[in-house]
């Protein structure tokens, strides 16, 4: 019996350790409130000023909720110093729903969006410090994402900041992104005023979908920069490829349904492997003095007209191995430009097939 009695002594002193009150959790953040250890949010927050603020290195996770403005401001500013991760919630209702503010003497980190919605905000995400951006930048990794009604843009930062997008949407907003030097893979682009703006900056864009944005892709500024498109779709736009500032470099990518397909300016193009469908225009120059400029191996087929443009005979244009068939119009209508052979032209509506290049029979 006293054995007994001695195990049961065990039993409930054992009880109640296992049952002692757990210490306190930490409060769950208030409007206004900074942030100094990695956070989950427990539930929605709506605030009428300040949202949160992210001290250096920083993670929160959202949990699944939402971090919603009332009177605009900035919804979570993010310390341009540390390694921050932004993840799993929305962000709505603000002037900048994501900002970065600067902190001097400590380098810049990078910061990392993961399954985040950002929705009828102002501006998305700036990734600079609005009052110094030029220093106080934060290189940002962007998947599985969504940006959509930004009334001025989504995506936006200083020219030396890095973005590094992939699996993500921009739908419905003034300028999807701008500045910075942009890598967008596996992303899709719909009806955006404007896709992608380059200017003093760069941009590649890879296995990407544009559908119905006016200009799809603009690089209007005469700069430094480039734009590298690969393996890309474009559809429904005004200007698909509007590369009247920078060298575009498209390869691998179709265009259909564009009223015009590209431009090209004074810093020419490279125009390669490419179909053109059903477009009204495929390529236009807009200057009368350009870089070198190749258009070669390409399809263009049900067109306005194939391959039809004019340069002056000292513009270093070359033109071949392109197919055009069953455009509207002219096949392969070109002056001023260099021969390399291999064009072919059959079934459009104008004769002859072929203008200022020799086709393969």
């Amino acid at each position: 019996m006293r054995v007994k009695a001695v195990l049961s002594v065990l039993v409930l002193a054992s009880a109640a350790v296992l049952v002692a009150t757990p210490a306190s959790a930490d409060p769950p953040p208030t409007c206004g409130s900074t942030l100094t250890v990695d956070t989950v949010l427990r539930a929605d927050l709506v605030c009428a000023g300040p949202g949160l603020t992210l001290a250096p290195g920083v993670d929160l996770n959202l949990k699944g909720h939402t971090l919603r403005g009332t009177a605009g401001g900035v919804g979570l500013s993010v310390a341009s110093a540390g390694d921050a991760t932004v993840k799993n919630g929305t962000l709505t209702g603000w002037d900048t729903a994501l900002g970065v503010f600067g902190v001097p003497d400590l380098s810049n980190g990078p910061l990392h969006i993961e399954k985040m919605s950002l929705g009828d905000n102002d501006t998305g995400l700036n990734a600079s410090d609005p009052d110094n951006g030029t220093f106080y930048t934060k290189d940002t990794t962007i998947t599985g994402s969504t940006f959509t009604g930004s009334r001025d843009v989504a995506l936006i930062s200083a020219f030396d900041a890095v973005f590094d997008v992939s699996g993500t949407t921009f739908m419905d907003n003034q300028t999807a992104v701008a500045g910075g030097i942009a890598t967008l893979t596996s992303s899709r682009f719909v009806r955006n005023n404007e896709a992608v703006r380059v200017g003093d900056s760069r941009a590649t864009i890879v296995r990407s979908t544009f559908i119905d944005n006016p200009v799809a892709v603009s690089a209007t500024w005469i700069s430094f920069g480039d734009v590298t498109i690969t393996d890309s779709k474009f559809t429904g736009s005004n200007i698909a490829v509007r590369s009247e500032g920078l060298q575009a470099t498209i390869t691998g990518s179709t265009f259909v349904g564009n009223t015009t397909a590209v431009t090209i300016g004074i810093a020419g193009a490279q125009i390669v492997s490419n179909t053109f469908r059903a477009n009204a225009t495929t390529l236009k120059f807009v200057e009368e003095d350009f870089s070198p400029t190749l258009v070669q191996d390409n399809t263009f087929k049900l067109n306005g007209d194939g391959l039809a443009f004019d340069v002056t005979s000292d513009s270093t244009v070359s033109v071949g191995g392109n197919d055009a068939r069953q455009n509207t119009g002219w096949g392969i209508h070109v002056s001023g430009v260099t021969d390399l052979g291999g064009n072919t032209a059959r079934h459009n509506g104008n004769e002859p097939q072929c203008v200022g290049v020799v086709c393969a029979p």
